[in-house]
């Protein structure tokens, strides 16, 4: 008798522990939040007011297109949700139609920013009237073989540094795998060609009568139109990747010294990416032109490394690499180490936290440090370390245990 009780308090206190270990993300409240969110966003941008920086477009219109970043990433978020929750066929439609859209939408107040407008309300109503019941999230090891890809963070953290590869191309031309010039043998090949100013005005006009794009949107100058536009695809899904990315290591800070600080740094890059990634005004996409984006460019930067770096701490404190990896893991452990110890003090101590803003500060011009010829930090610098965590986290995903992230129902204690 006293066995049997002993192993149900055992079984209890393994329930309690695994119910703990499941974050529970409400759906119907962030379909409200998502809601507010966006008729601030668009309350702002009608608002207008007077401009923000030289040539900079209306403080209202700046501020409500930074807010319209958060909605259109709380849209995706709550449609992730109902992928795992109810998939009922004003879901199927509702999902198409947004991601569809999402290259139209970038900016508030064009049409394609109405026209998604429209549908995330559509969707809000109905998670809300439907009671779609929550969402709960556990992240757990997987072994090497026989969990989905899509469920690994190993293979989100591959998405992630793959895109930005990508939407570097610019910065990366002298080191592998060239993206620019892939752009450019495929664009010479398929014949495509267009103006980079005709094709960004037709996708903000949608080619409507008396629809104009403002002159307070960046349309940049690119000697690439293909990559332009992969530029523009890229940035309609990335900042919510690097939300979700962010959040995956925020639940997992709890195994590895320095939780504190570890969230700290992750509400941080998740705030950065809702809210203020739309502050940098680079080209079509990114944001509207304004007297912050120096400053917020800053905050962008700071955000990459820790992208960078904070994973690897993780993985490197918890000896990740070191167990059930074999080996190969026992080598990553100590070369990954030895990386990161290298690119945390010269990217980070030396070239941003030094570099960069002191000779901001001081309006002096930054002299690049070559290393063979090669700048290290554009190339071997941060674009260097996005190519070599693509095959890092690529690698890891196909063969390496890895962190599961599982998704269900919520399921109440009682």
């Amino acid at each position: 008798m006293e066995a049997l009780e002993a192993f149900d308090h055992a079984m209890r206190r393994e329930s309690a522990k695994a119910a703990e270990a499941v974050t529970r993300v409400p759906v119907r409240k962030l379909a409200l939040v998502t809601a507010i969110t966006c008729v601030v966003a668009q309350t702002l941008s009608l608002l207008g007011g007077r401009p923000l920086g030289h040539g900079g477009g209306p403080a209202g219109v700046v501020v409500g297109q930074a807010i319209w970043n958060g909605a259109q990433v709380g849209l995706l978020v709550l449609l992730l949700c109902l992928w795992f929750s109810d998939r009922r066929w004003w879901f199927v439609v509702l999902s198409i139609a947004a991601v569809a859209s999402l290259p139209f939408a970038h900016y508030a107040l064009s049409p394609g920013g109405w026209a998604f407008t429209a549908l995330l309300f559509a969707t809000c109503a109905l998670a809300w009237a439907c009671d779609v019941p929550d969402i709960g999230v556990a992240i757990g090891d997987a072994p090497a073989r026989g969990t989905p890809m899509l469920a690994k963070f190993e293979f989100l953290a591959f998405v992630c540094n793959l895109l930005s590869s990508m939407y570097n191309y610019n910065l990366s031309r002298r080191l592998w795998p060239y993206w620019g010039s892939i752009y450019a043998a495929v664009a010479g090949l398929v014949g495509f060609a267009p103006n980079l100013t005709t094709m960004t005005d037709a996708m903000y006009t949608l080619g409507l009568d008396g629809v104009s794009m403002p002159t307070y949107i960046k349309t940049g100058s690119a000697t690439n139109s293909l990559g332009a536009l992969i530029f523009l695809l890229i940035w309609s899904v990335l900042p919510f990747l690097y939300v979700m990315y962010f959040a995956a290591m925020w639940k997992l800070a709890k195994n590895s010294p320095g939780t504190r600080i570890q969230q700290g740094l992750c509400i941080f890059g998740i705030f950065h990416f809702l809210f203020l990634t739309d502050f940098v005004d680079y080209r079509f996409g990114r944001g509207i032109v304004n007297g912050a984006q120096h400053w917020c460019h800053w905050l962008e930067l700071f955000a990459w490394i820790v992208a960078i770096l904070l994973p690897l701490y993780q993985k490197l404190t918890t000896n990740h690499w070191r167990h059930g990896n074999g080996t190969i893991g026992v080598m990553l452990h100590y070369v990954i180490a030895v990386w990161a110890a290298a690119f945390f003090i010269y990217q980070f101590l030396i070239y941003f936290a030094f570099v960069t803003v002191y000779h901001r500060v001081r309006t002096d011009p930054v002299r690049p440090i070559e290393i063979f010829g090669i700048t290290y930090r554009h190339e071997l610098g941060y674009t260097g370390a996005l190519v070599l965590m693509v095959f890092l986290y690529g690698y890891m995903a196909a063969t390496m245990r890895c962190k599961r992230i599982s998704a269900q129902r919520w399921r109440d204690s009682s």
